[in-house]
Formats: C-alpha cells, sequence, structure tokens
C-alpha cells in the first residue's frame, strides 16, 4: 500500500465517522425536532400551528385504510413495533401523555406520526424516565415506503411483508428487523446495535457509529454495504452477491458467508474470516490483521499481497486459479488458511 492510498483510505473512513457525529450534533441543535430542517421531519402543512394544549393525556388507536401511503414515524424515547396486520388495514397505536404528544398527519398519500414534547426540552426527553411505544401493524404486500427516525429509542419489526423501502435509523437505540420482505433495506444507529435475520430484499445498506452490525441467514446474492467507525461487523450464514464493509477500528467477522466480491478496508480493524467462499476477496489496512480460512484448495486462488512490517503467510503463495486474494496492509498481518 503506498502512501497516497493509505492516507485517502484514513481520510476516506475518518470522513465517514465524522459526518454520523455531524448527524448527531445537528440532531441534537434542533432538539430532535427534524421538522425544522428542510430534508428531515416531515409532519405535515402548518404541524407548527398545532394548538399544543388541545392534546390531552390519552391512548389512541389510528384504524387506517390501506393504499399505499408512505408511512413516516419519528418519535424521541419511544419505542417502535411493526408487526402484521390481519385486517388489510394499517394500525396505529401511542399514548399522549401530561409532557408528551404524537402529532398525526394524513395527507397527500403519506401518513405522518411526529412525538412532540410539551415545553420542549431536548435534556427533559432524553432525561426523563417516561417511555413510550408506538405500535404500527401493516397488511401484507403493501406498496408505500417506511420511514422510521428515532432517538434514544429501540426499533423492532418482524414478519412484514413489503413492496417498497425500508429505511430505518436511530440515533442511540437498538434495530431489530427479522423474518421481512422489502424492496430495499437503509438502517443506520450512533451508539445502538442492528440487527437483521431472515430479511428479503434487494439490497442491504447499514451503517453504525460504535454499535455492533449482525446479519444472519440472508440468502438472495444481494449487494450488501456495511459501515462501522468502530462497532463490531458480524455476519453468519449469508449468501450475498457483493459485499462491502469498511470500519475504522471496528473487527469484522464472517462465518460461512459466500458470494462473488468482498472488499473490507479498515484503518486498524481486524477481519476473522470462517469458511468464507467469494470468487475474490479485497482486504486494504493501515494496521489492521486479516486472518482466517477460505473455501477451496490453494490452487484455487492467485493471490497479491502486499505488507511494509506485518507477518504474511500468504508471501510464498504459487497458486494461479482463477480465485483471487488481494490483500494490502502497512503493519497489519495477514493469516490464511484454504479449506477444500
Amino acid at each position: 500500500m503506498n502512501k497516497n492510498t493509505k492516507t485517502a483510505l484514513i481520510v476516506a473512513l475518518s470522513i465517514f465517522g465524522a459526518g454520523v457525529l455531524i448527524w448527531l450534533c445537528i440532531s441534537m441543535s434542533v432538539g430532535f425536532n427534524y421538522s425544522k430542517l428542510s430534508w428531515g421531519w416531515d409532519s405535515g402543512e402548518n404541524s407548527s400551528l398545532v394548538d399544543e394544549s388541545s392534546f390531552k393525556e390519552e391512548h389512541i388507536d389510528k384504524d387506517i385504510k390501506e393504499n399505499g401511503q408512505k408511512i413516516i414515524i419519528n418519535v424521541v424515547s419511544a419505542d417502535v413495533t411493526v408487526s402484521p396486520s390481519e385486517d388489510g388495514k394499517v394500525h396505529l397505536s401511542y399514548d399522549n401523555t401530561e409532557n408528551t404528544y404524537f402529532e398525526y398527519v394524513e395527507k397527500d398519500d403519506k401518513v405522518t406520526l411526529t412525538q412532540k414534547q410539551k415545553n420542549y426540552s431536548i435534556i427533559g426527553i432524553i432525561g426523563s424516565s417516561e417511555k413510550l411505544n408506538v405500535e404500527l401493524s401493516l397488511p401484507a404486500g403493501r406498496e408505500g415506503e417506511l420511514n422510521i427516525n428515532g432517538a434514544s429509542s429501540d426499533i423492532t419489526i418482524s414478519d412484514i411483508d413489503m413492496k417498497d423501502e425500508m429505511n430505518i435509523y436511530s440515533v442511540s437505540g437498538d434495530v431489530d428487523i427479522s423474518d421481512c420482505k422489502a424492496k430495499t433495506l437503509g438502517t443506520g444507529t450512533t451508539s445502538g446495535g442492528i440487527e437483521l435475520r431472515s430479511i428479503d430484499v434487494a439490497s442491504i445498506k447499514g451503517g453504525t457509529v460504535s454499535g455492533e452490525i449482525r446479519l444472519q441467514d440472508i440468502s438472495g446474492k444481494i449487494p450488501l454495504t456495511l459501515e462501522s467507525v468502530s462497532g463490531e461487523v458480524y455476519a453468519e450464514n449469508v449468501d450475498a452477491k457483493d459485499l462491502s464493509v469498511s470500519t475504522v477500528s471496528g473487527e469484522t467477522t464472517l462465518k460461512n458467508v459466500s458470494g462473488m466480491k468482498a472488499d473490507f478496508s479498515s484503518t486498524s480493524g481486524r477481519v476473522g474470516l470462517n469458511k468464507v467462499d467469494f470468487r475474490e476477496i479485497k482486504f486494504s489496512t493501515v494496521s489492521g490483521d486479516i486472518s482466517g480460512s477460505v473455501k477451496g484448495a490453494s490452487d484455487d486462488y492467485t493471490a497479491y499481497t502486499e505488507t511494509v512490517s506485518g507477518r504474511n503467510n500468504l508471501s510464498g503463495h504459487r497458486g494461479r486459479g482463477e480465485r483471487t486474494l488481494d490483500f494490502s496492509t502497512t503493519s497489519g498481518s495477514i493469516d490464511i488458511s484454504f479449506q477444500k
């Protein structure tokens, strides 16, 4: 790895981490009220003119006729649960309290639910012991997008069948998505974990600063893009098309993961491989190690390796197979074995 390549790698990964942190700072500066940002939370026209005194302490259930609406949920210190609906309708359930209320807007093929605080104070919301819950039920085969944005919120989605996109983000809460079908999935957290199991989508993009990303039992040969600053990336029983993992110091662990191409980049994060099966594996790092096993015989692979001071057990590799290992490090070590 030459000096320019190493510098570019460090800068690129640092920019990603800084970008997420800037997002968090902006969020705090507007009190997590993204309606103040032109690209953010949209709670409908004239939302700022709502009379807060009209919201009283009560439980609310909304039964919404399904017509492919885009659904947007924006919450702070409230958990969100999404489950199937059995009657062909969209259902929303939430509680307005003495201090917090939810503004509901249904207009122009879009349903928006935004949590707000009376006498707003971000410290008051985040520090409050009051933990609310929003429940959303969706019928199978729906075509509208699902967008959930949370701060200090756990988001759980299971057994959902969609034909459109899912975009699920939380600042400090966990995201757990299982047994779901959608067009594409985009998800991210700052410090919360992301767990994806048995997902049927055309592509997955996930990112975190310090939380863990875990993927399990995912098939379909789809492109996977995963980014982390210091959080671990873990994948098991995954059949991808192309896999891209970028970290700064977070570790990457793959068990029984296959596909056409895997591309790993890090500053100091290590990569551990256990019976991975790719036609091409690339790894670029400054001081991170790569170790473990790849499927196939030694002669199945052509290895290109470059390291300055790290150990390299592939330095004497003479295979000229159709599969490729392309590893570049400065001080990281390379230790790869082959399993037929």
